[in-house]
């Protein structure tokens, strides 16, 4: 029995001896697993560090190509090379040392364009957003925005200025979020455009021009007048570089869109500079249902104004719009029927401009009922030389 008790407690201590191995050994490894993960997420730190530094020092200096040597950092140390790509784009690549442990972050900066922008308006003015109102891109507005009732906005909303709702019981749907506080202005000019178009594109000075797109590629353009002698080339032809402009003149514009082109008009006074929608304006490949290569940007110094027409009752435009001193606007807006205006693209405003009338209630009156979409190839594309906000963004990042 006595022999039997020794064997017994022999056995259990060492039972408990193994057990007290295995975790020592245990703690042992989870202690280096989490001195190793430490070491790790301080090198990707430091690198991303590193990463924002250099994207800092890019959007105060467009031009900084510097990058860094190896930098003393966190216990670390990091270094960054900065490099141009093409179409104007920037790689900014951070790599970093800590302890035994490496990191690496590469990203891609390009110039922000106005085009990203599904609506963008400086003055909002005494106009409201209403039940039926949609919106299914990023939203920007240097102005309080107004909403009446329940409007709908699937993308990021932000305003510089707040936010009304009036009547006080409207309840908007911000699906994508909402922001104050956000700035971001125009261009002074559209210098850039009208150079692209003295250099590739298709220079118009001092006349008006009207553009009937065509669904093969072609387009019929007449100047002076709408029954001016028409003449018809391929859009590639009339503009290679894709820029078509009027210069101190007007465009009027229609038909269906193959391939990627940005028609603009210049000026100040008269109807210079404006923009006129005669019919709608659609792709040749609907990206909406599909892959599709065709790419329309509006650019006007005025307004945009959507004429009053038979064609014009119901409106697809298939375009980003860009009014620079104007806004976006349908002419009788107070008095001509109900339609629909429906936008596949963004627009981009400095004032917003009425397309319709609606009741106390939100309900419209008059004019058209708004449906804008995002085209979302515009977050990372551009019709030709769109304005530009003179800032980077981050296209992707990469670690």
């Amino acid at each position: 029995m006595g022999k039997a008790s020794v064997l017994m407690v022999i056995g259990f201590n060492m039972i408990f001896m193994a057990l007290g191995f295995n975790i020592a050994r245990v703690s042992t490894t989870a202690y280096e697993n989490f001195i190793e993960y430490n070491d790790r997420s301080t090198a990707l730190k430091i690198a991303q560090s590193g990463a924002n530094m250099a994207c800092s020092e890019i959007s105060f200096t467009p031009n900084w190509r510097t990058g860094y040597a190896w930098t003393d950092y966190l216990g670390g140390r990091y270094k960054v090379a900065v490099s141009d790509l093409d179409s104007g784009r920037i790689k900014v690549k951070a790599e970093s040392e800590f302890a035994e442990e490496e990191a690496v972050v590469e990203l891609v900066l390009g110039i922000s364009s106005f085009s990203k922008f599904a609506y963008y308006s400086v003055v909002e003015g005494s106009i409201s957003w209403i039940t039926g109102d949609t919106v299914r891109g990023p939203f920007h507005t240097q102005a309080k925005m107004t909403v009446a009732g329940s409007p709908t906005f699937y993308g990021k909303v932000t305003a510089k200025l707040g936010l009304t709702k009036s009547p006080s019981s409207s309840k908007p749907n911000f699906y994508g979020g909402f922001q104050k506080g956000v700035t971001i202005d125009l261009p002074s000019n559209l210098n850039p455009l009208v150079a692209a178009a003295g250099s590739g594109g298709a220079y118009f000075d001092n006349k008006d021009v009207w553009l009937d797109f065509k669904p093969d590629g072609k387009v019929v353009y007449r100047i002076g007048s709408a029954t001016a002698t028409p003449t018809t080339t391929t859009l590639s032809a009339l503009a290679p570089n894709g820029v078509i402009l009027s210069n101190n003149g007007s465009l009027h514009i229609k038909g269906v869109v193959n391939g990627k082109v940005t028609i603009s008009a210049t000026g100040s006074t008269g109807t210079d500079g404006m923009v006129f929608v005669d019919s709608s304006v659609t792709y040749n490949s609907n990206p909406a249902s599909g892959a599709s290569t065709d790419m329309l940007g509006i650019v006007a110094d005025r307004n945009i104004l959507i004429e009053d027409n038979a064609n014009n009752t119901n409106v697809t435009l298939h375009a980003s719009v860009f009014s620079r001193t104007g806004g976006v606007t349908a002419e009788n807006h107070s008095s001509r029927p109900k339609g629909r205006l429906q936008l596949l693209g963004g627009m981009q405003q400095y004032q917003r401009g009425a397309v319709g009338t609606f009741s106390g209630s939100g309900t419209l009156a008059s004019g058209f009922q708004k449906d804008y979409q995002y085209d979302e190839r515009l977050y990372v594309e551009r019709p030709p030389f769109f304005p530009t906000t003179g800032s980077y963004e981050v296209l992707s990042w990469y670690e």
